[in-house]
């Protein structure tokens, strides 16, 4: 893969990277000056300056990412980043699968960053998280065409 494909591919490599070393010089330099980041609840943080400081913030110093797969559209205006976001903080570590979807400008910066985190936890289809023993995938619970029943 050459042009503008791989020009994109490298950018999120370089996002990813910088992000876990947290390089906030490195981040910013692939970050167009008026980035919009919309994270996993729908908030919205606008601005470079303001996006490297809410990260700066929020990710600890013990911080790493696993990152699965790459892909960019042909063009090199966008792609996407399968994710696995590793934060230790002081009473917990969190290990969240996320999803990011990027939009890249005419010089190649990231201009718009959005988030997608898998939320077992929050289990809306009621289908139990797939680590659990209520879990339809560990055969424990009801499958996707059975309905739950409680209390």
């Amino acid at each position: 893969m050459n042009g503008p494909a791989q020009n994109a591919g490298d950018t999120i490599v370089r996002f990813f990277t910088a992000l876990s070393a947290r390089d906030w010089e490195a981040l910013a330099a692939v970050l167009a000056p008026g980035v919009e980041r919309v994270g996993p609840f729908g908030d919205r943080v606008g601005g470079r300056d303001h996006y490297v400081d809410l990260l700066r913030g929020l990710v600890p110093s013990d911080y790493g990412n696993d990152v699965h797969r790459v892909t960019v559209a042909p063009d090199g205006r966008s792609g996407f980043a399968r994710v696995t976001e590793h934060l230790r903080y002081r009473d917990r570590v969190l290990h969240l699968e996320e999803a990011y979807a990027f939009v890249l400008d005419d010089n190649g910066l990231v201009s718009l960053v959005e988030i997608f985190v898998q939320t077992p936890d929050a289990d809306p289809g009621g289908f139990g998280s797939a680590t659990s023993e209520a879990s339809y995938a560990s055969g424990g619970g009801p499958g996707p065409d059975e309905q739950r029943v409680t209390g």
